[in-house]
């Protein structure tokens, strides 16, 4: 050993790796180029390989030397085989088999370690086989019930779509129920708004009439009598101021008509677009139906009470008129009873002269 470390600051030569391969044979390994390598600490596998050669090509003259000593000659043996040669052969082949033995015995811990990890990888396979079973059960019986529960839910959502439907179609014949109920409440306050204008119109025309005629009647006196005239100017502007406060009183109503008949029908409108609306968003407002419901019959009895209100102002019109057609009926009287003083002055007056000669 000490023979082979000399020669390390120096480049590999055949002695060194003779003193290796020596050594080694001697500590009863067999001699390779990697073991030779590492007992000298260095040399390229391609400069030991052909001196490695040459140490086994003379192994066996080294061997039959040593053994026959120095001055001794080489024999053989019984078989005709030298000495060494044999020597040699059964050193090496020790050397072989104890190597065999121990790859073999590395080969078997080797083999029985891989088999028992390969006995634990099937165990715990097998076991991870199981609790993947069991899991599959499981997730099976929670699928089963998710199916369950989840076809219930269909059902149930079915029934209330239906109920659902059902309210809204009772819902929606309750509304254009009540649409109609309230068309016809407003046609028939149109009827009677227009009743009333030609009412209006038809006194007017009278009113008119009765003027022109009480003016003729004045223009007459005018000539007549200058006083009478004036007596006569007098009650046509009070006819005037009257029929102007009845004019006056006329175009209110007819406004108010018009403003009530606009407001119902407008009210129509905002019913027939709540309707729409009731109807689009009848799955999130059916909480709410019943009172629009209660609002709509609401705006109904609005609609009937404003009816009422127009019939009671038609009824304070017509009492209007009947005041006035007093006031006219006694004006006219009145000029009839100074026509008929008139002319009783008249024919006191003619009496005298005509008796005079």
């Amino acid at each position: 050993m000490n023979k082979v470390t000399e020669f390390r600051g120096r480049g590999i030569q055949e002695s060194d790796v003779f003193a290796a391969a020596d050594a080694l044979l001697a500590e009863g390994q067999r001699p390779t180029i990697e073991r030779v390598r590492l007992k000298i600490g260095r040399g390229s596998p391609n400069t030991v390989s052909p001196m490695l050669e040459r140490w086994f090509a003379s192994l066996g003259d080294r061997l039959v030397s040593l053994q026959a000593g120095p001055g001794r000659p080489a024999g053989n043996d019984s078989d005709g085989m030298p000495a060494g040669v044999r020597n040699a052969a059964k050193l090496l082949w020790e050397t072989a088999r104890r190597e065999a033995e121990e790859v073999q015995r590395g080969e078997l811990e080797a083999a029985r370690a891989a088999i028992q990890e390969h006995e634990a990888a099937l165990a715990e396979s097998q076991e991870a086989h199981a609790r993947r079973e069991e899991a599959f059960a499981q997730a099976r019986v929670s699928l089963d019930a998710a199916l369950a529960s989840s076809q219930r839910a269909r059902e149930t959502m079915e029934r209330q779509l239906k109920e659902h439907a059902l309210e809204a179609q009772r819902v929606r014949m309750g509304l254009d129920d009540e649409i109609k109920r309230l068309t016809a409440l407003l046609s028939q306050a149109a009827e009677r708004q227009e009743q009333m204008r030609r009412e209006h119109a038809e006194f007017a025309a009278a009113k008119d009439q009765d003027l022109r005629q009480a003016e003729e009647r004045h223009a007459g006196q005018e000539r007549r009598m200058l006083a009478d005239v004036d007596r006569a100017r007098q009650t046509a502007k009070q006819l005037e101021a009257i029929l102007a406060r009845e004019q006056q009183q006329r175009i209110q109503s007819e406004e108010a008509a018009a403003q009530t008949l606009e407001a119902g029908r407008r009210m129509l409108r905002e019913t027939q677009q709540a309707a729409q609306d009731v109807e689009r968003a009848l799955h999130e407002r059916l909480t709410v139906q019943a009172g629009e419901l209660a609002q709509a019959q609401a705006d109904g009895a609005a609609s009937q009470q404003r009816v009422v209100d127009l019939e009671r102002q038609s009824r304070e019109e017509r009492k209007l008129h009947e005041d006035a057609r007093e006031l006219l009926a006694g004006a006219l009287a009145a000029v009839r009873t100074s026509d008929k003083v008139v002319r009783k002055a008249t024919v006191r007056r003619g009496k005298p002269s005509s008796a005079n000669p």
